[in-house]
This record gives structure tokens, sequence and C-alpha cells, in this order.
């Protein structure tokens, strides 16, 4: 059986052209990320330890990986050749990506981006919407939102400040007006403040190709997913998958999401069905 998904594998990298094999995070010239909190303790599947994100931090400066910024991506998507990149991405502006990761990333000379929901940002208010009521409850001093003076140090210090919508909803279930609403209104608060705001993660993962047409109509010129149940085969610049890290990720399962071989596999469709069989089976 691994044989045969080995060789599904090695024919569809083959036949990928290169600009599209780098969006697709299955390439060895640009490695896709996505973290969201860097704290002692958080949300299960939502937090690694400070000491963890520091030792991957270690191994990509060891491997010769360098941190991408907004440039770093648009020659990745124009097809330029360069150093293998990765692209660390933080996904609801946790207040520790201001205390604890910031500084990390300046001390190892790393870019990032981190994708914040205006809203929130305006009072440094709680990370709340309903799918993590119980998370926000139980972590009420990790689960805060960074401020616009922390997202101003920020972008000092080497990240790009992207948007995260309004709301955090289901943007594929929402109707045309509201996610316009929620692309444009999030991009306009945080490009009047920060100057510029060129990038989007979609709340969830969630996305269509109705969103991304949206998002692009909105201005952005990057959006990332982070495919969750169903595999994601294809990828343009405004639907680029991304791979979770989370507490298990040292030692070889970090290195893993670092290869071609082992992004296909965290980015495969048959992915989802196995963890959901897995689930099952421990409940039984």
């Amino acid at each position: 059986m691994i044989r045969i998904w080995a060789l599904y594998v090695d024919r569809v990298t083959l036949r990928l052209p290169p600009m599209e094999s780098a969006l697709r995070n299955r390439s060895g010239r640009a490695t896709f990320l996505c973290y969201h909190s860097v704290a002692a303790r958080g949300p299960r599947f939502l937090t690694v330890a400070p000491e963890l994100f520091e030792r991957q931090l270690a191994e990509l400066k060891r491997r010769g990986v360098r941190g991408g910024g907004l440039a770093d991506l648009q020659d990745v998507a124009a097809g330029t050749s360069g150093p293998p990149t990765v692209f660390l991405t933080f996904d609801d502006g946790f207040v520790d990506n201001h205390h604890t990761v910031l500084p990390l990333l300046r001390r190892y000379g790393f870019r990032a981006f981190c994708f914040v929901l205006p809203p929130l940002v305006d009072a440094g208010a709680p990370l709340a919407w309903p799918e993590v009521a119980e998370d926000a409850e139980r972590f009420p001093e990790e689960m805060v939102s960074v401020t616009w003076t922390m997202a101003e140090e920020m972008v000092a210090g080497g990240f790009e400040i992207g948007s995260h919508t309004l709301t955090h909803p289901h943007l594929s279930q929402l109707d045309p007006e509201r996610l316009r609403e929620e692309l444009w209104d999030s991009r306009a608060r945080i490009a009047e403040r920060l100057g510029a705001c060129d990038t989007l993660a979609y709340p969830f993962g969630d996305w269509s190709p109705a969103v991304a047409a949206a998002a692009r109509d909105c201005g952005y010129s990057f959006a990332f997913t982070l495919p969750t149940g169903v595999g994601q085969r294809d990828a343009e610049p405004l639907s680029i998958p991304r791979i979770n890290v989370d507490a298990r990720d040292d030692g070889r399962r970090f290195e893993m999401k670092l290869r071609p071989f082992g992004k296909q596999l965290f980015l495969s469709p048959a992915v989802g069905p196995l963890r959901r069989g897995t689930k099952r089976l421990r409940r039984a």
C-alpha cells in the first residue's frame, strides 16, 4: 500500500510545473505552515510550547531554510527560483504572537504572517466565537487578541499583518453581501491602521472558488487555506494550502512536514477519513 501511494505521489509531483508545485505546498522550494498560539498552556491542537517552537526555528535554521515575507511569497508565485523558504503563518492574532513569537523570530532572523480580526484588535478583546467558546472560558489569559500597538511593533519586527475577517465565520456559508463585508471591511481597517493588507487566511480553512473570487475582488493578493477533512490538490495565489503545526510536532513529525513526500501525506485527501476512522476506533 505504501509503495502504491509513493508511486502516486511521484507521478503527481512530476507533472506539476514549478510555480504550481511551490504554491501547492508539496515542493522543497516553499513550505507553508499554520500556527495559532505559542504558549505554555492553551487549546489543544492550537497551542505550541515556546520551547518546542524555538526548537522548530532552530531546526529550520540548521537546514538553511529562511523565513519568507510578502516579497518572498511574490517570488514563489512568480515561479522565481530561490533558496528553500518557509512561510510561518499565525491565525487569529493571539497576544502571544507579540509577546513570545516576535522575540523568537528576531533571535533567529525569520519573518512571518499574522492574520487578525480588526474588531478584536481594537480593544485587545478575547478571542471568542461559538466554535472556541469552551476554550475561551478555560484559557481566558491566553485567548486574547493583540492590540494595534502590538501589531505595529510586529510589523516593525518582520511580520506581515493580514486579515482573518471581522467575525471568524464560515465564509462559504455567507451570502454575497455579508461575504464582501467580512472581506472588504477587515482589509480596509487593517490597511488604514498599518498601511497595507495584502493577505488573508480563511477562518477554519473554509473557502470555495466563489470565496476566492470575492477575496480577489476585495483586493487581496494572496489567501491561505487550511485543508481539513478533504484534500486540496490545486492551488493558486488565493488558495494556498498550509499544514497545521501543534504540540505533537517535535523531531521526526516536524521534519516530515518539511519534506515533499511528508507534505503530500499531510495534505492528502485520505488524511481526513483516516483521522475520523482513528477517532472511531479509539472511542470503541
